[in-house]
């Protein structure tokens, strides 16, 4: 029997493509009713920081498998009536997406068995969007369609799940605390209902990236679920400058390695500076 490979979970939320704020092409660009957008100088920093991930992800794929994960806001939308987006036509913000990922793909030397997994996000700002990304890039699937609400992943036996919207980090003293409870209510509620009890769980929506583990033991067997919070790939808006005034926004993403027997890494968080 041939052995399993080595799996890298390479995991990116809350890209809000199409934000003034977030991350978007390199060049100039132009829509079928703006005028010439140049990326903004913070734009640029978010940009060269998005190409530093891909060539550590180059790196840490060798010899391994990747499995690629948006958890969810793609891209940002036209929503609230923010003036946050450069262009009012939610398909050219999804357009400049598929652009970036295929990019992405390209500079981790994308090869024959690698996996693209999108998962929905807020609907207000993504809409069906999700979809047509999925679906332009030949995601996989759940069903008939290319983007999923939950999505669980078996990865050497090890089983992960992917949703976007999830606990806060917490800050100072208490970070790590909510994510930590949030893994608790999934394990007693599982105990309860006898369903699955997941090795790992990714959140994001809330742009503060952090990881907290949740011991259990069954009988004399002690075990461990990681949480991963994502970081984002938006700077702060003016709507996050009201909500979290004082809160770093760190952008970036993470990468999970899942050996071929099925031992978990610790997540690494390629934070921008």
């Amino acid at each position: 029997m041939k052995a399993a490979s080595d799996v890298l979970h390479v995991v990116m939320s809350d890209m809000h493509t199409g934000s003034v704020h977030a991350l978007t092409q390199a060049e100039a660009w132009q829509g079928t009713d703006t005028a010439i957008i140049y990326p903004t100088a913070l734009q640029q920093r978010i940009y060269k920081h998005f190409e530093y991930y891909a060539e550590q992800v180059a790196q840490e794929r060798q010899g391994a498998k990747v499995r690629l994960i948006i958890d969810g806001d793609s891209i940002d939308g036209v929503h609230h009536h923010s003036g946050d987006v450069f262009t009012n036509n939610p398909e050219e913000m999804a357009d400049i997406n598929i652009g970036l990922l295929k990019h992405f793909k390209k500079r981790i030397n994308w090869q024959r068995g690698d996996e693209l997994y999108i998962v929905k996000g807020t609907q207000i700002h993504t809409g069906d969007f999700e979809e047509y990304i999925g679906k332009e890039l030949n995601a996989q699937m759940d069903g008939d369609f290319h983007a999923f609400n939950f999505l669980q992943l078996v990865t050497n036996g090890v089983i992960s799940w992917f949703i976007h919207h999830g606990p806060n980090a917490g800050e100072g003293a208490n970070e790590g605390n909510m994510m930590y409870n949030f893994l608790k209510r999934i394990y007693y509620s599982a105990m309860k209902d006898h369903s699955v009890i997941p090795d790992i769980v990714y959140t994001a929506h809330v742009h503060n990236p952090t990881f907290a583990p949740f011991g259990w033991r069954d009988v004399n067997v002690f075990k461990i679920m990681y949480g991963v919070i994502l970081p984002s790939w938006q700077s702060k808006t003016r709507y996050a400058f009201m909500a979290a005034p004082v809160s770093r926004n760190k952008i970036g993403g993470v990468t999970q390695l899942i050996t071929g027997g099925g031992m978990i890494g610790v997540p690494k968080f390629y934070i921008m500076e």
